[in-house]
């Protein structure tokens, strides 16, 4: 039994678009003083823009403390942890080709606190997509447009009356 190239195609398309297109960001990002300390609560909020042709539907994310770095949700009731899950119904859809108007998070801001001295910089969170949806409608609706080349003539010989 044969396969469909294409089809096999769009699908890694489809697996490789938030690390293709997708770009994180923690913005907002605020603590007292000019240095983190530790132990230190430092506040932020998540940034997604996409750069591609797709709508980007309830993107989920997990949040991870890396080196020590414990991270809390924005809820009243959250508690610090090791990683958080937000969900996609909560972080909401990324519409394709919104450079300009990017989508943050609302509500209060997320937490981080690294409780681990360094002398330099280090990796201390990591935000990453756990799973998307997409219906392609923008592919479909927004990339429609006229096409002069997609055109008939009518040719034909037209004698003098």
């Amino acid at each position: 039994m044969g396969t469909i190239k294409i089809l096999e195609e769009l699908e890694k398309a489809y697996e490789d678009y938030p690390h293709v297109y997708l770009e994180l960001d923690l913005v907002d990002v605020s603590f007292p003083g000019s240095v983190i300390n530790t132990d230190e609560v430092v506040s932020y909020r998540i940034q997604a823009i996409n750069r591609g042709p797709l709508d980007m539907n309830e993107v989920g994310l997990r949040v991870t403390g890396l080196n020590g770095t414990e991270v809390k949700s924005n809820g009243a009731a959250a508690q610090w942890s090791n990683s958080i899950e937000i969900s996609g119904a909560w972080f909401g859809n990324v519409p394709g080709h919104n450079g300009n108007s990017p989508v943050v998070s609302g509500g209060s801001p997320f937490q981080f606190r690294p409780t681990v001295a360094s002398a330099t910089a280090r990796d201390l969170v990591r935000i990453e997509v756990t799973g998307w949806d997409s219906d392609g409608s923008h592919l479909e609706i927004a990339h429609t447009r006229a096409d002069p080349e997609a055109n008939v003539v009518y040719q034909a010989a037209v004698s003098a009356a």
